[in-house]
Order: structure tokens, then C-alpha cells, then sequence
């Protein structure tokens, strides 16, 4: 006999398979450490208990909360700048042809500099603080969002452009209507890249080029053998991360409408 779910049921169960699994797999982790430090196998001083770093957490967190609040100003900052000059960049290669070819090796060539070797630079001609790690993760960021806006408003149907001009919309509307939504899957697969680079980059700055922030407390608790911090500080940064993918994933939820539309046009 088979058993069939509701809608309400099946969305429930849906929703169930996508979170027992990876509960489970984190669930395993955790006991796997924990065991490994408990008996002795992976000394204290190398990697502490979980125990250790869940206390460390809720005892000493005013640093965490005053050094992450600094570390998401500066990821997030980044982000918004990085992913906007990605798209007012495609639209504008998409535009001028001209434009694209003199911008696009530029692009490369920026994609190829490694973000530690720039950090330091920059430190020297804006000064410590915010504007350089800022500036690092825009660059980090707007690549992906350049190169994947670029293909999705390319991917627009041709038919459509065609229908519009015969109805003498203009370029921006065209835009709108055609182009937009049918680069927004690519728009939304470069923002959830872009969200874990931006993490990654400030924090990786943060270690050359900061003398605050989630990276600094690594270097600084790693310095003085403070691993209760030192993971804590890493913990804060992962989850820091996870929330900005799942607002973007969220997003790309609410305009699902836009983007199904989009790959309709593809």
C-alpha cells in the first residue's frame, strides 16, 4: 500500500530532507571532536574541547560581537559595492561593444592579482580601518557577478528584443523587460559566490591589513595560544557567512517568479 502526503505533508517532508541531513552531518562532527578530545587523541592545545569553545562564547563574548559587527560591515560593504559594479559593468559591456573590449581584459587581469598581495598595498595608500578591506572585497566580488551578468544578459531571447523594437521600446526598457529577467539565475548563482568570498577575502585582509575584526582575533588568539577564542572567532565568522548565503537564498526564493521566467527566456 502506498502512502501519499498532502500538500501541507509533502512540503513538510520536503522540507525535512533538507535539513535532517545536514543536521545529522554537523551532529557527527561535533561528536566525532568532542570524542577525539575527550580521550586524548587530539591534544588541547591543537584543538580544544566543544564544550570549551561553547562556554568561551557565552562568557567572553563582547569581543566577538565587537570584532564580527566590524568584520560584517566591512564583507557586507564589500559586497554591495562589489556585486553593483559587477552589473552596472555588464550592462554597459552589453551596451557598447567597444566598452566590453576594453574593459573585459582589464577584468582579467584584476581576477589574476592575489587579494593578500593587494591588501598590504592598499593598507599603505588608504591607511588601516575599513576602506581597505572594503576595497579588497569589492574587488574580490564584482568579477563573478561581472562575468556571469554579462553571459545572462546575453542569454536573453533574441524573439523578444525583436517584439519590443517593433514596438519601439527603448534600449532601458528593454532592459527591463527582457534582459533583466533573464539574467537573474545568473545574477543570484554569483551572489551566493560572492556572499562566501566576501567572508573569506575581509577576514584574509583582516590578518595583513586591520588591526580589528574576526581575522585579527584569529592571529591574535592563535599568537597567545587563546584556541577557545581562536575557534570561537572562526565559528562566528562560518555562521556570519551561512546568514548572508541564506538571505541571498531567500531572495532568490521570494523572486522566483522573475528568475523562472528568466530561464524560461534562455
Amino acid at each position: 500500500m502506498s502512502l501519499t502526503l498532502s500538500g501541507g505533508g509533502a512540503m513538510a517532508w520536503r522540507g525535512l530532507e533538507r535539513v535532517v541531513p545536514p543536521a545529522l552531518g554537523l551532529a557527527t562532527l561535533l561528536l566525532a571532536w568532542a570524542a577525539l578530545t575527550e580521550v586524548g587523541i587530539i591534544a588541547p592545545y591543537l584543538l580544544p574541547k566543544p564544550s570549551a569553545v561553547l562556554a568561551e562564547m557565552l562568557t567572553n563574548n563582547e569581543p566577538l560581537l565587537r570584532h564580527g559587527r566590524l568584520t560584517a560591515t566591512e564583507a557586507l560593504l564589500g559586497f554591495a559595492i562589489g556585486n553593483a559594479v559587477g552589473v552596472v559593468v555588464a550592462v554597459l559591456m552589453g551596451w557598447f561593444p567597444a566598452f566590453k573590449r576594453c574593459v573585459l581584459p582589464l577584468a582579467l587581469v584584476t581576477r589574476g592579482m592575489p587579494m593578500v598581495a593587494i591588501t598590504p598595498i592598499l593598507v599603505l595608500m588608504l591607511d588601516r580601518g575599513l576602506v581597505p578591506i572594503v576595497t579588497v572585497v569589492s574587488i574580490a566580488v564584482y568579477f563573478p557577478t561581472l562575468i556571469t551578468m554579462v553571459r545572462g544578459l546575453e542569454s536573453a531571447d533574441v524573439e523578444y528584443h525583436e517584439l519590443l523594437h517593433s514596438l519601439s521600446a527603448s534600449r532601458f526598457q528593454r532592459l527591463l523587460i527582457v534582459e533583466l529577467p533573464a539574467a537573474l539565475p545568473y545574477l543570484f548563482t554569483a551572489l551566493k559566490i560572492g556572499a562566501s568570498i566576501a567572508f573569506i577575502v575581509a577576514i584574509t585582509g583582516e590578518w595583513v591589513g586591520a588591526s580589528a575584526g574576526l581575522g585579527y582575533l584569529i592571529v591574535i588568539s592563535g599568537e597567545y595560544f587563546k584556541l577557545a577564542m581562536m575557534w570561537s572567532a572562526i565559528i562566528v565568522a562560518s555562521g556570519l557567512t551561512l546568514a548572508t548565503l541564506g538571505c541571498v537564498m531567500l531572495a532568490e526564493r521570494l523572486l522566483a517568479r522573475w528568475t523562472a521566467r528568466g530561464e524560461g527566456m534562455a
